[in-house]
């Protein structure tokens, strides 16, 4: 899949996550510089699915180590190795094992200084293999590294979290227009038809994940034809953003008018025709509130005081189409409170 195909080779190539990379390439070029393997500690990366943590992983090996990063590097996925066997075979092995091999630095073959293991999803470990490896990661420090990756990091017993860097640099969802740039770049290199109101519906969609903006990517372009924003929104159920961007346009212009004027009847009839429309379609009340919440968050063109008043209602028109018998009613009501 893209996912892995389009994976960064270098930290120089990551996207979205400039604040870590920055503290990241400064510990590489420490362990660059001194030859020492005592600037590279025990990290943990914490943030959402798709953002980057593997891939930066694998990205700070490459950079590291070249060509032979992954002759001291074992990956291993939490989610399939979460019991306390797991940690105290595979993990153990890996990690009391001498450090194999040497890389290349300036035409000078430098000993590679530690084994790394990443773990990743390691919030579902059990608490007893999140001790065993809390032990391993003690007794093995001179000669391994950890980097774990987690989702939730109050998921993790403090005494592993004591021992980690990062634990307080939070990877984010990638910004919406580093998303639209990244799909541009793949757009080009396999040579797709996708019409740029689908790429950004894409970035939408994404809610900040490079992995799910690929796959979603390589969903639509599945037909010999140039992806619109309508295919888009057929896989997601998501809506076209000019489409939400229009009635949050109509239901302003509207609530600043008195009830009685023409043109508030006029924009109001615009309004609940395409909300109808969109619940023939299939769509419910929560699925097109949840829609323009991610359109407002993502895009950075929206006035301050537009986004506090849409923030402010748009919770409590979830909860209400959540129970509404009708929920459409619940997005009709929420644009008529909208006012900048």
């Amino acid at each position: 899949m893209w996912a892995e195909k389009y994976r960064p080779n270098h930290l120089n190539e990551i996207i979205g996550q400039e604040h870590i990379v920055k503290r990241l390439q400064y510990i590489v070029d420490e362990i660059h510089n001194s030859k020492s393997d005592a600037s590279f500690p025990h990290m943990m990366f914490a943030g959402p699915a798709g953002v980057g943590k593997t891939s930066i992983a694998i990205a700070l090996m490459k950079t590291m180590f070249g060509d032979v990063w992954q002759s001291n590097f074992l990956e291993l996925n939490a989610s399939d190795n979460r019991s306390i066997s797991d940690i105290r075979t595979t993990v153990k092995d890996f990690s009391r094992r001498g450090v194999l091999g040497t890389y290349e630095k300036d035409g000078v073959s430098i000993q590679i200084p530690f084994n790394v293991v990443f773990l990743d999803e390691c919030d579902n470990l059990t608490p007893d293999a999140q001790s065993a490896l809390r032990r391993i990661m003690e007794k093995y420090s001179k000669q391994t590294r950890f980097i774990l990756s987690c989702n939730y990091p109050h998921k993790i017993i403090d005494p592993i979290r004591d021992r980690c860097a990062f634990t307080d640099s939070r990877f984010k969802p990638i910004p919406k227009n580093e998303i639209f740039g990244a799909i541009n770049v793949v757009c080009g290199h396999e040579c797709l038809k996708v019409s740029t109101d689908a790429i950004e519906a894409i970035a939408v969609a994404s809610e900040g994940s490079m992995r799910k903006a690929l796959n979603l990517l390589f969903s639509v372009t599945r037909i010999p034809i140039q992806a619109e924003v309508e295919d888009v929104s057929d896989m997601t159920n998501e809506m076209k953003p000019k489409v939400l961007r229009n009635l949050l346009a109509l239901a302003i212009e509207a609530n600043n008018l008195e009830s009685s004027d023409e043109k508030w009847l006029r924009n109001y009839r615009k309004i609940d025709s395409v909300i109808e429309k969109m619940g023939q379609d299939g769509l419910s009340g929560v699925e097109i509130l949840e829609s323009f919440h991610r359109t407002i968050q993502s895009d950075l063109n929206v006035p301050v005081n537009l986004r506090k008043a849409i923030y402010k209602s748009i919770g409590e028109a979830i909860y209400w189409s959540s129970v509404s018998q009708n929920s459409l009613l619940s997005v009709k009501t929420f644009l008529r409170r909208v006012t900048i």
